[in-house]
């Protein structure tokens, strides 16, 4: 198992223990394949995401930086949103969240529930903006006039997804093979959710720096002509440059799927609550609409199309936004 030292870049540790694995027995036995599911959703603070080992790199530089405030963007339900503002009120940040209205919705749940609720409870200063234009040209003001007062805002992009914290997922996938060396196994494919595109750059960083090479694909959470796999490549390659690496990565290395990804974010079509539903009824384990229900609609249709293969064993990362379910009753 190769991998090199990532020591250079502080972390402000958020994470106790490795997620862990489970095997879905019962939904493994209807499909023909081993199916595992990683528990990136159970992390103990704050409900739990994958926003977490990114913030683990990125908090990590602010405070390096001595950082007073931090900012960044994302929808109304912003799941990076949610977990950035937790583990920065943790630390002693300032958290200033800059949210967009990009999901065509009316319900009033969706404007009040979810982490909306939990934003409120850790009292976390929320911008409405209407795009991430309008979002970087606030943060630019808010900057200019904090800068004035003496403050040092740090800006973490959208979903926590640069190179930088791209490195979480490099983690994540030595954490798996050793997992997996644990149990005795080999994975054939490690399979999540893709919005920003870090998740999955860092898992694609993390084959190229191992002697395992294990497939990776994602799956796209809302409908895009390249942009996705362009941002990925982009930020995989400049996350093994922080590694030491040649940044030799291809679009042939990015292998994401945009079949499931339904008509708009954050908007799921009925398949995936059909999904929800299928997992939380066989497993006990529930998705949430935005994110992971796609991604494992994706891992079911690729089954039963012969994308994956029978008796392969292929395993699931559970990206967490669980507190999103609460945003759409409408569904349920």
């Amino acid at each position: 198992m190769t991998r090199i030292s990532l020591k250079k870049h502080p972390k402000l540790k958020l994470i106790e223990y490795p997620s862990a694995i489970y095997f879905l027995r019962n939904i493994s036995n209807l499909l023909g394949v081993d199916l595992y599911i990683k528990r990136d959703d159970l992390f103990s603070l704050g409900f739990g995401g994958n926003k977490l080992r990114k913030l683990e790199y990125l908090l990590g530089e602010a405070q390096k930086k001595n950082a007073t405030h931090i900012f960044t963007i994302g929808a109304l339900q912003s799941n990076h949103a949610r977990m950035t503002a937790i583990a920065s009120k943790m630390h002693g940040f300032e958290i200033e969240l800059f949210l967009k209205k990009s999901v065509p919705v009316t319900e009033q749940a969706y404007f009040s529930n979810g982490n909306k609720i939990l934003n409120n409870i850790i009292d976390a200063t929320i911008h409405q903006v209407q795009d991430n234009n309008s979002a970087y040209q606030a943060i630019a003001e808010r900057t200019i006039l904090l800068e004035k007062e003496g403050a040092r805002p740090y800006v973490i992009p959208v979903g926590g997804s640069n190179a930088l914290g791209t490195l979480g997922y490099v983690d994540c996938y030595f954490e798996i093979l050793q997992q997996a060396n644990d149990l005795g196994i080999r994975f054939d494919l490690i399979t999540s959710a893709s919005g920003s595109g870090g998740t999955h750059g860092g898992l694609v960083v993390g084959n190229a720096l191992s002697s395992s090479k294990t497939k990776i694909k994602a799956y796209n959470v809302e409908p895009d002509e390249g942009q996705l796999a362009g941002h990925t490549l982009k930020i995989a390659n400049e996350a093994l440059a922080l590694c030491g690496e040649k940044p030799n990565l291809t679009l042939e290395n990015i292998v994401l799927s945009n079949e499931y990804s339904g008509a708009a974010y954050g908007v799921p079509e009925e398949y995936h609550i059909d999904t929800i539903k299928f997992l939380a009824k066989n497993e006990g384990i529930f998705l949430d609409p935005v994110y992971t229900s796609k991604a494992f609609t994706g891992v079911i249709m690729d089954i039963q199309n012969n994308v994956i293969k029978k008796g392969e064993k292929v395993l699931y990362i559970h990206t967490g936004g669980i507190p999103g379910i609460f945003a759409y009753p409408q569904y349920f």
